[in-house]
Parts: C-alpha cells; structure tokens; sequence
C-alpha cells in the first residue's frame, strides 16, 4: 500500500467521503493511517493517542486490509479491550470498508478454547448422566439439545442460565483435545474455528488470548511464524492499549483459594453431587477397573482431611483479614509472622496432606486396566490430578516467604454464590520486560492506540509500564485531538467548596454527595451518569436517591443489578435514566444523544491505597529514590479521569457537562496537570450552590 493511496481513501472527497453517507473527513484519521501505514513500512512500533471522534478504527484497518489483500498470508491481529469494540469491528466496521473498498479478505473472530462445546465430552456427560441427560428440562439435556442446532458451539449463543460445573464438564479443553483421533474430530466447533483462523487475514481477539498466545510463544521460544494459540501472524495493532499493562499482570498473577481447589477435587470426586447433575465423579466411574480396589478408601480418606484443611486455612485468614478490617494484605517478609503460627501450620498441612491425595490418585490410575475406548477417561484424571498439583504449588510457593524476591505477594477476599474465599496471589512486580520479549522485539509491527496514552508526558507514564521504546526499532508516538467542538459542547464543573473526604468527616462527605448528586441529575432531567471510586459509598447514595427519582419519573440503576451489557443497554434505551456505577464503567460505556447529558465523578480516581498491587509498585519507586506519587499514582488516576471524561461526547452533534465533585481538583497544583490532560471545555468557575442553575442553563 502506498501513502496516495491513505489519501485516496480518507482525504477530503475520497472514497469514504464519496461512498459513506455519514462520513466525515478528519484530519487527525489521515494522519494517524499514515502513521500506521509507516510501521508496517519500516518494522516499527507506533503509540498514537486518537481522540475521541478520530474514527481510530479505520485508521488501522485500512492498512490491515491492504497488507493482506496484497499477501493474504500478511497476517494482522487486532486485539480489543471490550467485547462491544470486537462488535462493531466484526459487525459495522470491517462490512462497511469492504464494500467501500470494492474487495474483501476473510477475517474471524478468536476467542478462548473453553468458551467452545466439546462434542465428544458431551456425549460422555450424556452417557454417564442418561437419568438426567433425557429428562428434558435438566440443564444436560439442554446443552445436548445445544449442540444439535448451533453452528459454532459458542457458549455465548447459549440461551439461559448454565451452571458453571455443567458447562467446564462439557467444554473444550487443550489437556484433554484427542485431537484428529477423535471420532468427533470432523464435527469439532475448536477445530472449524481453528481453521477458520489459520485461513483468516485479519484476526480479531481480546488481550486476554493475545497475551495468552505471546506468553506460550516465549515459554516454548516459538517466534511469530509458528502456530500456538493463535496463528502465526507478522502484524499486531492493540486497540484500547491503556489497558496492556493490568491485563497483561492480570494473566501473569498466580492464585490459590480453597475454592480453585476445591473445585478442581469435585471433578474427580464430588459427595456433593452438582447440584443432581451427577457430573465430575471420574474416581467412581473408574474404580471398578482399578486392579487394588483397596486405595480408593485412602483417597476419599485424604480427600476429606484436605478440604477440611482448606476451609480451616480459608476462615483463618477470613479472620485474620476481618479483624484488622482488611479487604486485601499486601504481604513482605516483615509482615508475615502470621506464618509462623497456626495459619501457617495450617497452610502447610493443606499442601503435604494434598501431596499424599495427588500421590494417591498417581497410584490409582496406574492400576488402572483400560481399553482404548475408555483411555480419555483416564487422562481426563490425570488432567484434573495435575491441576490439583498446580493449585497446591501456588499455595506452596506462597509459603516460601523467606526467599521471597521481587514478585507481588498478597491475599485477596473473592465471592463464589455468595461465600467469602481468601485468595493467596503472586503477580509480578513489572511487566514491562516479558511484555518488550514476548511482543515488541518479535512481531514485524506493533500499533498501539487508544484515546488515552498521554499525560502531556511524551507518553512515558504508558511507555514504561508496557516496555517501551525498544532499542534499535524506531519508535513513532502521535497525539491526534478529538474533532469535536468541546469548548462549545462540554461544559466542565469543577465546584471549589466541595468538601475533601476524609474518615473522621466520612458521612458528611456521602449526605453532601447526596444532596449535590440529586439537585444536579435532577436539574439536567436525568440522562445522567454516576461516577463512584467507592462501592460502598455508591449503594449508599443509590439508596437515598433511587426513591426521589423515581418519584421524578428517571429510571434508576445501578451497577451490580444487571450484567454489564444488559445494564448499559437499558440505559441507552431511557433517555432519562441514571446510572451509578464504579470501576470498570468509567471506560466502554458509549451512549451518543440525548441518552447521555451528565456524568458526574464524584471523586477523583486515585487508586485505593490498600490495593497491594498499586501499593507494591507504588513503595518500589519510593525505594528506588523516585515520588511514588508522581511516577504512579497521578499518571494512573488522571488516565482514568480522562477515561471517565471521554464518556460524554461519542458524536459531534452531542452536548452535556462533566461535573466532577472534588475541590482538589481546583486546589491542589498537581489539579492543574490533571485538566490540562483533558479536552479544552467552557469551564467557569462554580460553587455547589449555582450548579442547578448552570446545568439547566447549559442543557436547556
């Protein structure tokens, strides 16, 4: 592809201009193709920060599609953050390029092997479970019925409820694949997906499986032209990039809980009986072709005294956590005296007593006498005895705490049906090193993008988190603005007589958030979305409002009562309704109109600093002579902040205010630094008293 013809396609009267009804020429789209066009051209890496509005993902599609309708072997990756942009990129934006363009090229979508139904695990669900399997309404007989009408064998097709153990005892699973010696094999949803991948030339997946993929590539030192989890591929662009470092620390955090245990046990033996499913009891299927019958006590004996180890060690350090009012134990080897006591003891007790079980079960499968029709039973075991093994080694390596070196310990509280398990964690200090050897030094071109990159920084805040520059590959980094008319547009309320919240003022600070909440959404007629860094104190203010607006007729939710897609579709739907929500909403929620007029951030994002990831990093950089709070925790919370900004405008005919209820903003001097990383609005100064009377001044 040549730069005339970026040009042809998105300068102003181009084919988009000519063949796109609703397209609009951007300066800042053409350039950010160029800059894309150039990192296939020279083997580069390019971070580019494209505003809201820029049409980003055209901008590195074009490229994509002109590489492999040259080579269709030029394979790309694109890899999203969000399940909504993989939609609009499969569903809107590939479709329209390929009929403005005048030629196509195959594209699939990857997503992870487990969200794929096994055929022949199915059928074996069925033939061990028949009593339920054809009773119609049982949740085997449904996934059986499933499986007799889909075309792809997704999970996500799947309508209704599923039982988690159900759908893991019939999914597709990489340990227990028999591969083309499977009589399933020529029906197989993995292996037709796998196929359409290998002949795709564009492949969308998440960051997830690209990191997944990058990650058995370095551990098996595979380059990029060998197949692994995904294809091989020469080109990679990483869409909502903001997000590469958490992810990538996300896939690389190794966790025990009693619940992972647990429930890798149930497979082999479950005296529960899943929910009168009847699944997972492989030791009794198999027990009457084990040669020495008498071991099978001996496991069911080691399998009892472990999980009961296990609930001990789980409610042990629940109050442990509890009594020192703890969600989360960043754990160093000055604080790990609650070792050397009965938690302690009794975490090594769960992993020698789950030694002796995992030898246990080596012992059964060896007596085992099988034929080859019942072979996959056996490494079905052997499977899930090795997982057992895994699970119990994270535990024991968590014990190591006096060779502990510069990896993350720490214990977290996680919810499973509504029972609290303390999870025992290890993530890595920094992933910028495997991120620079596992991606960057190997792949032809890396595009990395999103609308927040940049901190006025020269984009050295994300650069170092991900292990950027790379030495001896060029490095091009561009901020293209937002076309959007936001001094006209956005009006933004940063009130200085907010108060700061502090723990002995803690319920003033939640009755002035009410009152300032209610008189703003109300003043705006809803449309509103709520901004909370504190779930606590978000089902505070929801509760005492969600009476008065309904009593105005807004239909109020709140994050938590719905799944997150369902939630934003019913607030899109209502042009009035509002939304409360925390963490993971201050970025993906796109409702362009009316439906969207306010968001309010009632407090600025700064991480929890309880959080023992964000702390650990965060006493590094003060150990290594630098300002924690410079290097980490403001860069961090004003990435957020403009995530939470960029909420508002998705279209240019769009307008409405941003409202953010904290005075530090305003006050502090670091205040300054956040707003200028934001898009230039009409922003006058304001108290709480006269926000009414702006809001409907602006909106009406």
């Amino acid at each position: 592809m040549t730069e005339e013809q970026i040009y042809n396609i998105f300068d102003d009267g181009g084919l988009l201009c000519g063949k796109l009804d609703t397209f609009e020429f951007r300066e800042g789209q053409l350039c950010m193709a160029l800059d894309v066009l150039k990192s296939y051209e020279t083997n580069g890496i390019a971070a580019i920060e494209a505003g809201t509005g820029i049409g980003k993902s055209f901008a590195y599609l074009v490229p994509a599609l002109y590489y492999a309708f040259d080579d269709e072997e030029d394979r790309t990756v694109i890899a999203t953050s969000t399940i909504n942009l993989q939609r609009q990129l499969m569903d809107k934006d590939l479709p329209a390029l390929f009929k403005v363009l005048g030629k196509e090229c195959k594209v699939a979508l990857a997503v992870g092997r487990n969200n794929y139904l096994c055929l022949r695990r199915l059928a074996e669900l069925v033939r061990d479970n028949e009593l339920y399997a054809y009773d119609g309404v049982s949740e085997i007989s449904k996934l059986n019925s499933f499986a007799a009408e889909t075309e792809t064998g997704l999970r996500t097709e799947y309508k209704g409820k599923l039982d988690f153990q159900t759908w893991t005892s019939a999914c597709s699973d990489g340990d227990m694949c028999m591969g083309n010696k499977c009589p399933y094999f020529s029906e197989c949803f993995y292996f037709k997906a796998k196929k359409r991948l290998a002949e795709a030339s564009v492949i969308i997946c998440n960051h997830h499986l690209l990191f997944v993929d990058s990650a058995s590539r370095l551990e098996n030192e595979l380059d990029y032209s060998a197949d692994a989890v995904l294809p091989p591929f020469r080109h990679l662009v990483v869409d909502e990039a903001h997000n590469m470092e958490r992810h990538a620390t996300d896939l690389f955090t190794e966790t025990y809980s009693s619940y992972s245990l647990r429930r890798q046990m149930d497979y082999i033996y479950d005296n529960r009986g899943l929910r009168g499913n009847g699944t997972g009891r492989i030791l009794d299927d198999l027990l009457p072709l084990c040669s020495d019958k008498s071991i099978y006590q001996d496991i069911l004996d080691f399998y009892a005294l472990v999980l009961a180890k296990a609930e001990t060690l789980n409610m042990a350090t629940l109050n442990l956590l509890d009594v020192n009012n703890q969600a989360h134990l960043l754990c160093t080897k000055q604080n790990m005296g609650f070792l050397e006591g009965e938690i302690g003891e009794v975490a090594k007790d769960v992993v020698d007593n789950g030694g002796r079980l995992v030898a246990k079960l080596n012992s059964f499968a060896s007596k085992l006498s099988v034929d080859e029709s019942r072979s996959f039973k056996v490494e079905e075991l052997q499977v899930h005895i090795n997982r057992i093994s895994d699970v119990l080694s994270r535990l024991g390596e968590f014990l190591k705490w006096r060779e502990w070196e510069e990896d993350i310990h720490f214990l977290d509280i996680e919810k499973h049906a509504g029972v609290r398990y303390v999870t025992f964690n290890i993530a890595p200090l920094d992933v910028s090193g495997v991120l620079a050897d596992a991606l960057f030094k190997k792949l032809d071109s890396v595009v990395c993008t999103s609308a927040t990159l940049d901190l006025h920084d020269d984009f050295a805040y994300w650069s170092r988190g991900v292990g950027l520059p790379i030495e001896g590959r060029p490095f091009l980094h561009k901020v293209y603005d937002s076309p959007f008319d936001y001094k006209n547009r956005l009006m933004l309320l940063t009130p200085f007589d907010t108060p700061t919240f502090s723990r002995e003022k803690e319920q003033e600070y939640a009755d002035f958030t009410c009152e300032t909440v209610s008189d703003a959404v109300s003043s705006s007629g809803g449309g509103a979305l709520v901004l909370f860094t504190s779930f606590k104190l978000m089902e505070y203010v929801y509760e005492r409002l969600k009476p008065r607006f309904l009593a105005q007729g807004l239909a109020t939710l709140k994050q938590g009562d719905a799944d997150r897609y369902a939630l934003l579709e019913q607030f899109k739907e209502d042009t009035d309704s509002v939304l409360f929500a925390t963490d993971s909403f201050w970025e993906g929620v796109d409702a362009p109109g009316n439906t969207l007029r306010l968001v309010i951030i009632t407090k600025l994002p700064f991480r929890m600093p309880d959080d023992p990831i964000y702390r650990a990093r965060y006493s590094k950089l003060e150990e290594d002579g630098k300002s924690g709070f410079y290097c980490l925790s403001l860069p961090d919370a004003t990435m957020r902040l403009k995530q939470g900004y960029g909420r508002l405008m998705r279209h240019t005919t769009d307008k409405g205010i941003v409202l953010i209820l904290d005075s530090r903003i305003v006050s502090k001097s670091y205040g300054a630094m956040m707003l200028r990383s934001l898009p230039e609005s009409y922003h006058p100064e304001t108290e709480t008293r006269t926000l009414g009377q702006k809001i409907e001044s602006f909106l009406f």
